[in-house]
């Protein structure tokens, strides 16, 4: 029986699952379909449980060197009305965000997966796979098959692999995506918290430091967000304009003109789109998804990356048995975490990405009240930061 495991996707997940396998004596294969991989998106959030878990890989104090620190998520409205205001250090003394830039991230975890000696293949597309009860066989493009021990499915909320996974699941995109990019930050700008500004739910403005791109690159960056519908997504060059669209973040937020300046070219702005992803369960017999093709929700509580990481620390802390049985072991531990993030996304988005009325109105005027008492800051900070595994109570233990 072969003994590798196959993980499809090189993102943070597959990457960071090939890593936490292969440091505990696992043989990996890790496929990825493009040929040459680059880090897709701009900046990420990663929450005081993502750091733990790249401390836990060694790797946490040159992504620190990397990246920024985040202290604080504020966000308000046009009128001055504060919306959001958290505060790390109001949960745990010496807990923070951490902003880096998605190719900071990918570099070091790229960089370890060479560095381990597992097997990359780049530009090998995965078509299809079946499984029987010793192994899991990968279809290739042009008939090539491999075969393996097992499966582990990383490869985006948009992926058509997981339909082979035989349990109840949909992906339904979300009516909202957005532009991303990272700009050189201006002398003087903030670069302590991640900062955003509302109008309803029809405009959202984020902006939040996220360091360097690489150790030779001594320009800090800032990663700028913004929310458009999906049907203005496809053509909003032509049909918006990059000058409108600045025009349009200027007047929601005055203080972004400078960063904007840096600002030329429409090439500079990448789409994003999401997909509420749902699985009955992630594993089915010796494939298991995990990341966002497991989970993929809409960003508001920035835990994309941070998730990923958990799931990947997750999959290697218990590998006695066959696969199918650590496979199964990890959908119990992992259940509660992700089915509070995956509802508590879901019932956010419509506040801050959407066409509603009530819901953004209710927000304005209840969050920001709400974030002053101890009690419900807490849980707030708690949510954000990865912990949560329950409306009412429930911790994550890593």
């Amino acid at each position: 029986m072969p003994e590798s495991v196959a993980i499809v996707g090189a993102g943070v997940a597959g990457a960071a699952a090939a890593i936490r396998l292969a440091e505990r004596g696992v043989e990996v294969d890790l496929y990825e379909a493009v040929p040459e991989p680059k880090p897709i998106g701009a900046g990420l959030l990663l929450q005081p449980t993502g750091q733990r878990v790249l401390a836990a890989m060694g790797l946490l104090n040159e992504a620190l060197a990397l990246g920024t620190r985040v202290d604080r998520l504020f966000g308000d409205t046009p009128t001055g009305r504060t919306v959001l205001d958290m505060s790390y250090r109001r949960f745990q003394a010496d807990a923070c965000g951490l902003g880096i830039q998605r190719g900071a991230l990918m570099g070091l975890l790229w960089a370890r997966v060479r560095a381990l000696g597992i097997r990359w293949h780049c530009g090998a597309a995965v078509e299809g796979f079946s499984q029987d009860a010793t192994g899991v066989t990968l279809q290739f493009a042009g008939g090539a098959s491999a075969r393996h021990a097992a499966l582990v499915l990383a490869n985006g909320s948009f992926s058509r692999l997981r339909e082979g996974v035989r349990v109840a699941q949909h992906a339904r995109p979300f009516p909202w995506g957005a532009v991303w990019t990272v700009l050189p930050a201006p002398a003087g700008f903030p670069q302590i918290e991640l900062r955003q500004r509302f109008r309803a739910a029809s405009q959202m403005l984020g902006l939040m430091p996220v360091g360097r791109s690489s150790h030779d690159d001594p320009e800090r960056g800032i990663n700028l967000f913004w929310s458009l519908p999906v049907a203005e997504l496809e053509g909003w060059q032509t049909r918006i304009g990059l000058d409108r669209l600045k025009q349009q973040m200027v007047h929601l937020f005055p203080d972004v003109a400078p960063l904007l300046a840096g600002l030329t070219e429409p090439a500079q702005l990448r789409e994003a789109r999401y997909a509420d992803v749902w699985m009955q369960r992630w594993h089915d017999g010796r494939v298991l998804a995990i990341g966002d093709c497991a989970h993929g929700m809409s960003p508001q509580l920035g835990q994309g990356a941070n998730m990923a990481l958990i799931d990947a620390h997750e999959l290697a802390a218990d590998l006695g048995g066959d696969w199918s049985q650590v496979f199964a072991r990890y959908t119990r531990r992992r259940r509660a975490h992700i089915r509070f993030y995956g509802q508590a996304s879901k019932r956010l988005t419509p506040m801050f990405q959407s066409d509603a009325v009530v819901a953004p109105w209710l927000r304005d005027r209840f969050f920001g009240w709400g974030g002053r008492l101890p009690y419900i800051h807490q849980q707030s900070i708690a949510t954000l930061a990865g912990y949560k595994t329950g409306w009412l109570w429930g911790r994550l233990k890593l």
